[in-house]
């Protein structure tokens, strides 16, 4: 049985969360402060999500932090590699490149809606961060990915690297919910786009803050 240890409030629980339900896998959700390492479990701080994978009720592995789940994940249920682009060994380095894009949206927009939201300080690489900067590095981040995707919607793919892939997955939920950290997306209409065909994709799970578009599902 695979646990989810998170934040049902964190982006970074619900990227965990939105690859387990698109991978089709069974799992238990269970609040993150109710974590404890085991002995030789040495988790990256601030840890903000975690899974045990534990098959047939034995004690299993721990991966700590939202990259090592993603891949881990990845690498142990997704038989065809189809997240993170099969044998293409080029499309699969575009994808784990925009993976580490995501953790750059973490440290910017996600924090900046952690400080709005919760009133948590704003860290980069263990220094405090002004809220302006975070947002402002936000911009500069939303607006690589806008001019990306809309690149990519010339060249006929709807996604980040062609088809839905990790790269989507680990983007989504810091951009749909950027709005609450004060970084408004209005300027952005390819991400705009973007966020509207991910969230049309059948069971991609919403969480709140994220809104279903009305437009109908893609098949």
């Amino acid at each position: 049985m695979l646990t989810l240890y998170d934040d049902e409030t964190s982006s970074e629980g619900y990227t965990v969360r939105t690859l387990l339900e698109i991978l089709g896998l069974e799992y238990q959700s269970i609040a993150l402060e109710t974590y404890r390492p085991g002995d030789g479990e040495v988790p990256r701080e601030p840890l903000t999500v975690a899974v045990r994978d534990s098959p047939a009720g034995e004690p299993g592995p721990v991966v700590h932090g939202t990259e090592a789940c993603l891949f881990y994940l990845c690498r142990r249920y997704d038989s065809d590699s189809r997240l993170t682009g099969g044998t293409d060994a080029h499309r699969s380095a575009r994808i784990f490149d925009w993976v580490f894009f995501a953790h750059r949206l973490a440290d910017s927009l996600a924090a900046a809606r952690r400080y709005e939201a919760f009133g948590d300080p704003i860290l980069f690489n263990g220094q405090g961060q002004d809220v302006e900067a975070a947002r402002a590095q936000g911009h500069r981040l939303l607006e690589l990915l806008d001019r990306h995707l809309w690149f990519a919607e010339e060249g006929g793919h709807d996604f980040i690297v062609g088809n839905l892939s990790l790269a989507d997955i680990a983007c989504f939920g810091d951009v749909a919910l950027a709005e609450e950290g004060g970084v408004d997306r209005q300027d952005y209409p390819a991400i705009r786009r973007w966020c509207d065909r991910v969230k049309r994709v059948p069971h991609y799970p919403l969480m709140p803050g994220i809104y279903p578009t009305g437009a109908p599902a893609l098949s």
